[in-house]
């Protein structure tokens, strides 16, 4: 690599790390605090319980699996726990503090950064790798979603690293270099199986530059077994331990949603369109799209695309319910815009034309970042302080070895800032009391927490949350 490609990628990489720490030490109550506070605790669990990433645990004993199957180890073993042994480590030094976690995904995010630049430059241009690089450091979606307490910007990053190394191993299939690329994407597998569509664009890319030669190179085959084999005995394992499976048939297509109105509507017009790369972004895309047409590797960029568009409709449902499962067509999308930020430019005949087609594809970049601020910002407000403090209250006043039953719809985010173990949902309580629950925490005062107050003792009570430990109360 060039010195000034080094730097240029550098400085990008910091400004990717720097935007992502806004808000950095907020508590696990933001947008999608479910997912990050069940990914939070499996690190935190690492350092109370012991590391032992084959068993990874949450905080509550709630049922995961379709069939209701007890969990009363507290297995959470879905995607293999790299990510949250990151963060175990990274608190073994430093102690638990959501913070760190944070750092570690925006450690992530920054390198997919440093890697989506190598791809731009080593495909087309240094001008467009790095607008790609910048564009995908501060789009706010992905800014966001860059900082969570979640697999995902460690999962998009090994899908960018595995991607730029199979660019070096197509060009050069030795043994090192297969290597290399087999085990990133492994990784990359493992933190999220939704990277095996990836195989769609480097299946192309193997045979656009090899052709039928390529089934003559033996590290064409091993390095995919080397690859997927790890995936293949996690999911296996986990298949052992389906109290520890989260229910999850329904990402296919619960509702039948794929290819209805309402699928095409809300990935296209409110995702892709609105939220992500919000309405400026998306015309550039378009263009980009359209260039990618005109050369080889131009159509990588369009398999590349076809995974995740492939990926998109397998899982429609998933798609459809979580924004942040569209985080997969980011690097290919800001690569995308911008070819198509270029091509626009490219289109003019002559020096006029060529400013006035850069001041509006510039104009759509910056549409792209204000309205896509203005449709992120509320992501990153904290959604229930209520919620925050009761929780941290109940981790002063109860013994360590307190279940606490913290009712927040189904949402583990409460339970997580009690810093105990227990359920996340109230009802049956007397069931839950013989399965060893001992304090009871709510921020609503409803019939549950009124009836229980009658029943057992109170413990504290104010306008923002009532705990309740409970045993009988002593009559007088």
């Amino acid at each position: 690599m060039r010195k000034i490609d080094f730097l240029i990628a550098l400085i990008i990489t910091v400004i990717c790390f720097t935007v992502r720490t806004y808000k950095i030490d907020n508590p696990i109550a933001d947008q999608h605090s479910f997912r990050q506070a069940d990914t939070a605790a499996v690190a935190r669990n690492f350092i109370k319980e012991g590391f032992n990433p084959l068993f990874p645990q949450s905080d509550s004993f709630t049922a995961l699996s379709e069939t209701q199957i007890p969990n009363p180890k507290r297995y959470f073993i879905n995607e293999f726990p790299f990510y949250n042994s990151v963060v175990a480590l990274v608190y073994h030094f430093k102690g638990v503090n959501p913070i760190y976690a944070r750092l570690v995904s925006i450690f992530f995010a920054s390198l997919g950064t440093f890697f989506l630049y190598l791809i731009g430059k080593k495909l087309f241009s240094t001008k467009v790798a790095a607008l790609a690089a910048l564009f995908y450091a501060v789009l706010p979606f992905n800014v966001y979603y860059g900082r969570v307490i979640m697999p995902d910007p460690t999962f998009i990053s090994f899908s960018i690293i595995s991607f730029y190394l199979l660019l070096r191993f197509v060009d050069k299939p030795n043994f090192l270099r297969g290597t290399l690329f087999s085990l990133a994407f492994a990784l990359a597998m493992l933190v999220k199986p939704y990277a095996i569509f990836l195989f769609i664009p480097f299946i192309y890319w193997v045979i656009a530059n090899h052709g039928l030669r390529s089934l003559k190179i033996p590290m064409f085959y091993i390095a995919p077994v080397i690859a997927i084999t790890p995936l293949l005995l996690w999911r296996y394992h986990a298949s052992l331990y389906p109290e520890g499976i989260f229910y999850s048939s329904w990402l296919l297509n619960k509702y039948d949603i794929r290819f209805t109105g309402a699928f095409f509507r809300w990935l296209i017009f409110d995702r892709m369109n609105r939220l992500i790369f919000a309405t400026g972004g998306f015309v550039l895309f378009f263009f980009g799209l359209v260039h990618s047409l005109l050369s080889k590797k131009g159509w990588l960029m369009v398999f590349w695309l076809l995974s995740v568009l492939t990926y998109f409709t397998v899982f429609a449902a998933g798609n459809v319910q979580h924004d942040y499962y569209q985080l997969p067509i980011m690097p290919v999308g800001a690569l995308l815009v911008s070819l198509g930020f270029f091509a626009m430019i490219d289109n003019g005949k002559n020096i006029f034309q060529k400013l006035s087609l850069g001041v509006l594809a510039s104009a759509l970049i910056v549409i792209s970042l204000a309205f896509g601020w203005y449709e992120v910002r509320g992501f990153f407000n904290v959604n229930d302080w209520n919620m925050v403090e009761a929780g941290k209250r109940v981790a002063e006043i109860t013994p360590q070895d307190a279940l606490v039953i913290a009712p927040y719809q189904t949402n583990p985010a409460f339970l997580y800032q009690t810093n105990r173990h227990g359920w996340t949902m109230g009802y049956d309580i007397e069931k839950k009391i013989a399965e060893g629950a001992t304090y009871y925490v709510s921020t609503s005062y409803d019939d549950e927490a009124r009836g229980l107050e009658k029943k057992y003792t109170l413990v504290e009570k104010n306008d923002k949350y009532i705990i309740i430990k409970l045993e009988p109360k002593i009559t007088k």
